[in-house]
């Protein structure tokens, strides 16, 4: 049987690999993308903006370790069903579960490895990019202001029709600037028909402040000809807190704020989620291979293609699941604990039925 497993998970090795890569590369683009408008206005800071970079990708490869799994199992399975092999083993006497062995094997050791790895790196690499921010943020510059763009500092959002650049200095034209409401209170509309900056301090000129009410009519609270407004101030005070964030916590540190907060008598939702899609996604290389198994020896037959669509169906569901389970967690559709092994119990009860059914 020694045999048997060595031949089974040497089947997996290049396929994960490549998996891994190509997902990674994937994901490495929405670093780029999701930070283009510091990258544009902090251009002369590049080294620590590369820093910076660097410092989002441990993140991606957590997420791309999964991706590698199931890519493996996908295409070693289906390889082994298009030769016939896997119905010699069955012929042989040997069970579906025990074919899967090796893979489901191969699948806690890349858990372990993700797990490891989250705590070591990950953790560290969240709280370092937020050091860094913090400096890109206060680095001398014009903010990224765009017209025609919605953008968002601090708590409130941003509006400029028309954008001149003087230097280091802006000058604007038709500016809005709306504030959420805080609590159950309401959002604040604010327009100027012009507006300086210089080093992220705003000065506001001939403007009106609206508040809308309860029916979603604006109120005018009253006029202004000049008006400052220092962005440079509320992001220091934003980024600078030194108490990490959730994602950038591990799990000994979420679980001990978690019970301070409980014992304070506040809300650890916020917490909890996050607790759970740190224990989950890791998991996830081991619990994918539960579903994408039993579909690569269902439909293997079809050649190397069917491996690969497999793969890239079973992927797509699994991040979508993630993407909306947290959206519910957060917004209270879903209880946090659930919401954070929401992948893990789907995909567990799917993979448990399916390999009910081939086996």
């Amino acid at each position: 049987m020694k045999t048997l497993d060595k031949y089974v998970a040497r089947e997996m090795l290049v396929p994960f690999f490549a998996g891994f890569s190509v997902v990674l590369v994937l994901l490495i683009g929405n670093i780029i993308y999701n930070n283009i408008a510091i990258i544009v206005s902090r251009i002369q800071q590049w080294p620590s903006l590369l820093y910076y970079i660097l410092l989002q990708t441990p993140y991606f490869v957590l997420l791309a370790l999964p991706s590698g799994a199931l890519f493996g199992c996908s295409l070693a399975i289906s390889r082994l069903t298009r030769d016939s092999e896997t119905t010699m083993m069955r012929m042989a006497g040997i069970s579906v579960m025990r074919i899967f062995l090796p893979i489901f094997v191969f699948g806690f050791l890349i858990s372990m490895v993700a797990y490891v790895f989250q705590e070591k790196v990950t953790s560290w690499a969240e709280s370092e990019s937020t050091r860094v921010l913090r400096k890109l943020w206060l680095a001398p510059g014009p903010p990224p202001v765009e017209a025609n763009v919605f953008f968002k500092a601090e708590n409130c959002y941003f509006y400029v029709n028309t954008v001149e650049h003087h230097g280091n200095k802006l000058q604007l034209g038709d500016v809005m600037v709306y504030e959420p409401p805080v609590g159950k209170g309401f959002p604040t509309l604010t327009t100027a028909k012009s507006a300086s900056e210089d080093n992220h301090v705003w000065m506001l000129y001939d403007g009106v402040t609206y508040r809308v009410n309860r029916d979603g009519d604006p109120e005018l609270i009253g006029h202004f000809k000049k008006m400052k407004l220092d962005l440079r101030q509320a992001i220091s005070d934003y980024i600078k807190q030194q108490q990490k964030t959730p994602k950038g916590m591990t799990i000994a540190e979420l679980r001990g704020e978690m019970g301070r907060l409980a014992k304070s008598g506040l809300k650890t939702d916020t917490y909890q989620l996050e607790y759970g899609y740190k224990l989950a996604i890791p998991l996830s290389s081991l619990v994918l291979l539960f579903c994408v198994a039993p579909l690569s020896l269902r439909f293997g037959r079809g050649g190397g293609f069917m491996g690969v669509l497999i793969g890239i169906g079973v992927l797509f569901f699994y991040w979508n699941v993630i993407l909306f389970s947290r959206v519910l967690g957060e917004t209270g559709g879903l209880p946090p604990v659930i919401a954070g092994w929401s992948e893990v119990i789907i995909f567990t009860v799917l993979g448990a039925v399916l390999m009910w059914k081939v086996e």
